[in-house]
């Protein structure tokens, strides 16, 4: 059993990262012009080839009202497309315009220095102790 001082110190650690991952991300974001949020609709298409609005809103926990709306202002901004889905005409499917890849590749680039970075800091053994631990965390939520 975990006592409540390790939870609290695990907690603790954890927002923390995420505090700054999340303002490394608003950072990069602002680069290119995009809100963070945008930045992370524009990653989540780009792992996901051709995505349903559903799907995005799913994947960001965001209503589809919400996702349609930063669809509509990164369509205008040429970042993403629309498809007519044809498995269901009622819906569509998003992708990453020309353009919306490139900003998508550069940012990936960067998330990769970022990563590489911070794994020259630590032990192989550690490296791959932080991947078996995130990776159970990511599946256990």
């Amino acid at each position: 059993m975990v006592s409540e001082e390790t939870v609290d110190k695990m907690t603790s650690i954890l927002v923390e990262f995420c505090e700054r991952f999340y303002g490394w991300e608003a950072s990069v974001a602002k680069l290119g012009k995009l809100s963070a949020p945008q930045l992370r609709t524009i990653c989540v298409i780009g792992r996901n080839e051709n995505i349903r609005m559903k799907d995005i809103a799913d994947r960001m926990e965001l209503t589809t009202g919400t996702v349609t709306v930063m669809i509509d202002r990164l369509q205008v901004m040429g970042l993403v497309e629309r498809c007519r889905n044809e498995s269901d005409r009622r819906s569509y499917k998003i992708l990453l315009s020309e353009k919306g890849r490139k900003y998508y590749e550069e940012h990936r680039k960067r998330q990769r220095e970022l990563v590489r970075k911070l794994a020259n800091k630590v032990s192989d053994a550690d490296r791959e102790t932080c991947e078996r631990v995130l990776m159970e965390f990511i599946h256990s939520i």
